[in-house]
């Protein structure tokens, strides 16, 4: 068993380890390892992390591509960074490190804050283990909040956003954008692992 234990911990310590050097004229490493996230000079330890945000913008000039933006960002109590991306190997391996490193860490982190009855808000999505509150848009006199069962709702992804309606109205939802709101692909992640088991409750998700 411990023979067993050592052999995954190497493997965790190969699957979360990835570096590379970003900028075309002044180079700064990033890179992440089980010490932590290394980034100008300054090293976050990796259960500091609080919190995260990526995502990828296609930039056109009339209609010809001119290359993509990717944005990886991290916070921890004190401080956040922002990294900015042209290399998509860059991008990408990063965030294999990262995911297994500070997201699936993130996830239980979550579970476990919501199935202590905290309230967690995601852009203008508020939610708790069993209830998600959204917003009902109005063309006339002021959006109304409304709150509603996870059995009442359905996801889907739009401009950047991961969203939540109402299923049987298409005035009623929330939004949270994935590079500008933290925390959105482990929320995401949670919600449509939970939907795929059909959960009333978002923490059961990872029972069995």
């Amino acid at each position: 068993q411990a023979q067993e234990k050592e052999k995954n911990n190497a493997k965790w310590a190969r699957d979360v380890t990835f570096s590379a050097e970003v900028g075309l004229v002044f180079k700064d490493e990033l890179s992440i390892s089980p010490k932590g996230i290394q980034w100008k000079g300054a090293t976050y330890p990796l259960e500091s992390i609080t919190a995260v945000r990526w995502g990828a913008v296609r930039n056109s000039v009339n209609g010809i591509p001119t290359g993509t933006d990717y944005t990886i960002a991290f916070a921890n109590n004190r401080s956040s960074q922002t990294i900015e991306l042209k290399k998509e190997s860059t991008y990408s391996g990063f965030l294999e490190a990262l995911w297994r490193a500070v997201c699936v860490r993130l996830i239980f982190d979550m579970i476990s804050a919501l199935e202590a009855g905290g309230v967690l808000e995601f852009g203008d999505i508020k939610v708790t283990d069993d209830s998600v509150t959204l917003t009902k848009h109005k063309l006339l006199g002021a959006n109304e909040k409304v709150r509603l069962g996870w059995h009442d709702v359905h996801v889907w992804s739009a401009n950047g956003s991961f969203v939540i309606g109402k299923q049987d109205d298409k005035k009623t939802y929330g939004s949270a954008a994935y590079i500008g709101d933290w925390n959105t692909h482990i929320f995401e992640h949670v919600v449509r692992g939970g939907f795929k088991k059909g959960v009333r409750k978002l923490s059961d998700y990872i029972k069995d």
